[in-house]
């Protein structure tokens, strides 16, 4: 007996934003909802962010080929899993990310972190490398999905830090693991509880958690559509230093706009948070 389709509409707002400080935006964005109606109930809907670092302009060479090798890789994948299709598409970053520092020396020791959210009818998958982080909203609670592969991190799993002081540890940023430094990659690829209707998915890289609360966030998600959460966030990001690149994914699970359609309807937009500035 065949599952009974998932009517729900997915609405999205990507942003970015250079921050305060920086110089240039090494962060990078992507939302990508397939057009063919079997693409999309095949492998549904992806969100990515990623957060590059390395001198010179490695940073933004490093998420940029992430993001697209990703994006890329994934809905071409013939894997009929999408946690493989994602793990597939994080591996082959890497290797791409690593040939063009090889290629390039004015790129060598680039990298960049990734978090990939995927939403496959009743399926929820995602994938994650480094501190960006996704997190899930349901009833004005928020619940951080992903682990920061931080050399903080693993100071609180070991008991040598707590989590209040690993927030302002000054070697909070210290990476464990990254795309593209390293030809050997492990990757975590992870599902979770199907997606619900009032569920709000929120990525972001650590410019924005540095400086947001977990709690602010919430209220920000549930309190505003994406658009306006995303650039609310930024805001606040702004307000308080903007001392990172900020960028941020909203992705809200709404009741459908037609019984008819048993498959994702998407209304997303990719937004300038300089807009309005």
């Amino acid at each position: 007996m065949s599952e009974a389709p998932v009517y729900y509409t997915i609405e999205t707002c990507m942003a970015t934003d250079i921050g305060c400080v920086r110089t240039s935006n090494q962060d990078s964005i992507a939302f990508v909802s397939p057009g063919d109606p079997e693409e999309l109930r095949r492998r549904g809907v992806l969100a990515v962010v990623a957060d590059g670092m390395g001198g010179h302009n490695g940073g933004e060479v490093a998420s940029r080929v992430a993001v697209e090798t990703i994006c890329r890789r994934y809905f071409a994948s013939h894997d009929d899993d999408p946690l493989r299709a994602i793990e597939q598409a994080l591996l082959e970053a890497n290797a791409a990310i690593f040939r063009y520092a090889e290629a390039d020396r004015a790129l060598s020791g680039m990298g960049t972190t990734a978090t990939v959210l995927a939403l496959i009818g009743r399926r929820m998958c995602f994938g994650h490398v480094g501190d960006s982080r996704l997190y899930r909203c349901s009833d004005g609670q928020l619940t951080q999905l992903t682990k920061d592969d931080t050399l903080v991190e693993q100071m609180v799993n070991e008991g040598l830090i707590t989590a209040e002081q690993a927030r302002y540890h000054p070697e909070r940023n210290i990476l464990l693991r990254s795309l593209g430094t390293h030809p050997d990659l492990r990757v975590t690829a992870e599902g979770g509880d199907p997606p619900q209707l009032g569920d709000t998915f929120v990525l972001c890289s650590d410019g924005l958690y540095d400086s947001v609360e977990a709690r602010e966030i919430a209220e920000v998600v549930e309190a505003c559509d994406p658009q306006d959460a995303c650039r609310r966030l930024i805001e606040l990001a702004r307000e308080r230093g903007g001392s990172d690149n900020i960028s941020v994914g909203v992705i809200a699970v709404r009741p459908p706009e037609a019984e008819e359609r048993p498959i994702p309807v998407t209304r997303e937009m990719i937004l300038d948070p300089a807009e309005g500035r």
